[in-house]
């Protein structure tokens, strides 16, 4: 016996990628008489990306009522909101996100469907219909559309009922999840559940128990604007590197110039998974590509993992534009001193060195000195590159011992690594060493400690496997962050007491003053801090 009877599939509807607006999407797709329906959906339909489709948004329906409102809303390209124009699959009018529910077993001719969850709206829906606002007014308005998953293949026709036979979860309409996900999202007893909804899709559970790990709420703008003071990027090809390295090669989708940068920087990569992290440009400025190199880290936060696990060419991210906190100064001669994927910005950093008439050496460290990453690279300039292993060590101490006139050395590798260059080099000038850790620093024998916030007089526990940032963000003070690995500065705050500071971007002097709470901590059982002020 069906819950919502008598509903009619009006059309059936798929196609192929192709460019449009300079982008390129499987948007675009034409009516059909019938398909068979497979575990990802309608045979024959493609997407433009990965993590668009698979099985658990195999197939994307919408409600064909929606356009109207839309035109009305939208005059201007009220011609364009037609059935189909959302890349929808299944079209028919009734069906919508306040009356269906995650959950809903669904039959729609001899196929058997489960619906999974809502659509998160694109900047390509601001493209398709010429209104730059428009992603962010359906996601605002609850007008996305939703997903199924399939539970029994089969095949549909055009004209054929759709119907809802089984409903499990009669409170958790489309329409309020999508309430949960973007409105309030401050909600822990329900993001609880949400991150726990059997039926939900995994995309969708992981944003709400990301919610609870980090007490953070993502920032969307990118996905809705295709700016949010970034980039459109695409990859365009995925390159093994060496073993557990990947290279990504990411261009502009509106094939545009990219934005110049110097040697030692990095670009900060927002992912779909709602995730931010920082990686070093490992090629000299061109301006149609950026290249990065991703080292799959066994214990990865989801950076590293996504990475080299989900993302594949073609995917589309919102990157930063290049920022540097770890540029050459302009001087007589370098020392370089990397230990594993810490080798990435030295790649341009030599080349720079060359270009500007200035000499350099570099001390690598690696695990096997006949076989290591960018081997290549390094081979042409043989005569300045010394390899080192466990059974050949490096003995810093002895590198460091004397400090030339015009030499700086910079080192980049773990925190443990960089911490003892910057040891052996403690006699030189502060303004001689240079260095940036390529992932937060983690050491045993972390103490707890109290954080007071001047402005609210809160006093908070920062445990002793806790990051500063957490704990407050646990209890209700929102930072802005991106990179949570020391080396952008985003989340920096002002404090008073004394500061175990572990970033890679602060001077010495702005250390006397300001922290980043993401990786720093304090030395003694109390630290406090001033927020940063909010402009009106």
């Amino acid at each position: 016996m069906s819950v919502y009877p008598g509903t009619i599939i009006d059309e059936l509807r798929q196609g192929e990628v192709k460019e449009l607006f300079s982008v390129k999407t499987g948007i675009d797709k034409h009516p059909t008489n019938s398909v068979q329906v497979t575990l990802t959906g309608f045979s024959g339909d493609q997407q433009a990306e990965t993590f668009h489709g698979g099985e658990e948004r195999a197939i994307l329906h919408y409600d064909s009522a929606h356009y109207a409102s839309l035109a009305s809303r939208f005059p201007g390209s009220g011609s364009l909101f037609v059935p189909g124009g959302f890349g929808e699959n299944l079209v028919t009018s009734g069906m919508n996100e306040s009356n269906i529910c995650v959950g809903d077993i669904v039959r729609a001719g001899t196929a058997i469907l489960q619906v999974t969850q809502p659509r998160q709206p694109c900047f390509k829906l601001n493209h398709r219909f010429k209104q730059p606002t428009l992603s962010r007014f359906v996601q605002d308005n609850g007008k996305t559309g939703w997903f199924y998953r399939v539970l029994k293949e089969g095949t549909i026709h055009a004209g054929d009922p759709i119907e809802v036979i089984v409903r499990a979860w009669p409170q958790w309409s489309i329409a309020q999840i999508l309430h949960y996900l973007y409105t309030e999202t401050d909600n822990l007893a329900v993001t609880g559940q949400l991150a726990k909804l059997e039926p939900l899709g995994n995309e969708v559970k992981s944003v709400f128990q990301r919610r609870l790990d980090n007490n953070d709420v993502e920032d969307w703008g990118g996905r809705l604007s295709g700016r949010s003071g970034g980039l459109e990027m695409r990859i365009i090809n995925i390159v093994d590197e060496f073993k557990g390295i990947k290279r990504f090669i990411l261009s502009r989708v509106d094939d545009g110039a990219l934005p110049e940068y110097s040697a030692g920087a990095h670009i900060i990569l927002q992912l779909p998974n709602g995730l931010s992290r920082a990686y070093s440009l490992c090629e000299s400025w061109a301006e149609n590509e950026y290249h990065i190199a991703v080292n799959h880290a066994p214990n990865s936060r989801g950076g590293s993992q996504y990475l080299h696990q989900t993302a594949r060419p073609g995917d589309i991210l919102t990157v930063s534009e290049p920022a540097n906190c770890f540029s050459m100064a302009r001087d007589k001669h370098h020392i370089f001193i990397a230990a594993g994927i810490g080798i990435t910005p030295f790649i341009p950093m030599i080349e720079e060195a060359l270009a500007r008439e200035e000499t350099f050496e570099l001390h690598y460290c690696v695990s096997d000195v006949g076989s290591f990453a960018f081997r290549p690279q390094l081979e042409k300039y043989v005569e300045h590159v010394l390899i080192y292993s466990l059974d050949n060590p490096l003995d810093i101490n002895q590198l460091l011992d004397t400090h030339a006139r015009g030499t700086h050395v910079y080192t980049c590798g773990s925190p443990a690594f960089v911490q003892r260059v910057r040891e052996s080099a403690s006699h030189w000038h502060a303004d001689y060493v240079h260095f940036e850790n390529f992932a937060a620093e983690e050491q045993s024998g972390e103490s707890a400690f109290v954080v007071t916030v001047r402005e609210t007089g809160q006093k908070i526990q920062v445990e002793p496997q806790e990051t500063m940032l957490h704990a407050l963000r646990n209890h209700g003070i929102q930072l802005e962050s991106a990179c949570e690995t020391g080396v952008c500065g985003k989340c920096r705050v002002d404090y008073d007491g004394e500061v175990d500071h572990r970033d890679s971007v602060l001077s010495q002097s702005e250390r006397k003053s300001c922290m980043t709470p993401c990786v720093s901590r304090a030395k003694q059982a109390e630290l406090t801090i001033s927020l940063p002020k909010v402009n009106p």
